[in-house]
């Protein structure tokens, strides 16, 4: 089977297979490598037919899709779960955490910055919502909060609603240089305001 789909790929026509494949048309070539490949992807009790190997080629490309489609949703999401996970682990002593969680939070912590491709930054919205499902249900065995100050709370209902709304309203923080002034534009939007 591999020999034949090197030599399609390489532009061999399907007369070339129909010796080896002991058949005598070109088209009863490609019928025979069609169930060589259902031999290959079929399940128990499934007949070996062309229709086999399509259905399972049909279902593998709907499956690829739906994980492409997965990745690009998640990858969409990155920045917003990028800010989420810097103010959970700002705020991460006033999580109440299990072994899951902390594992999450790790990660979390370990790649926040290192998210170079769609792969990465897909991997990584996931892991953000691994760990609001990991704190949660930490809390509903124990019965008791998932956070112990109002700066985790926040953060925490946040990434929560980033995990089951997929738009939190996230609070913008004042922009500062790096020496921590005001920029310059707040500086001037603070000044048209005071000016008589």
């Amino acid at each position: 089977m591999k020999a034949i789909e090197d030599g399609r790929a390489a532009g061999v026509p399907w007369e070339h297979f129909a010796g080896p494949l002991c058949v005598t048309s070109k088209q009863g070539a490609y019928q025979e490598a069609r169930r060589m490949k259902a031999d290959q992807v079929r399940e128990p009790g499934e007949r070996r037919t062309p229709e086999v190997a399509r259905d399972h080629e049909e279902r593998a490309a709907a499956e690829a899709r739906a994980e492409r489609a997965l990745m690009l949703a998640q990858e969409r999401r990155f920045p917003v779960a990028q800010r989420i996970g810097r103010m959970l682990l700002e705020h991460r002593d006033g999580l109440v955490l299990d072994s899951w969680a902390i594992y999450w939070l790790g990660e979390i912590a370990d790649s926040i910055d290192d998210r170079d491709n769609p792969a990465k930054r897909a991997r990584f919205t996931g892991w953000v919502e691994s760990f609001v499902r990991s704190v949660h249900a930490h809390a509903r065995e124990r019965n008791q909060p998932s956070a112990t100050t109002d700066d985790a709370r926040q953060a925490l209902a946040l990434a929560t609603e980033f995990t089951y709304d997929e738009r939190p309203n996230i609070p913008r923080q004042a922009q500062r240089s790096q020496t921590g002034n005001p920029s310059g534009r707040e500086r001037r939007r603070v000044s048209c305001l005071t000016e008589p």
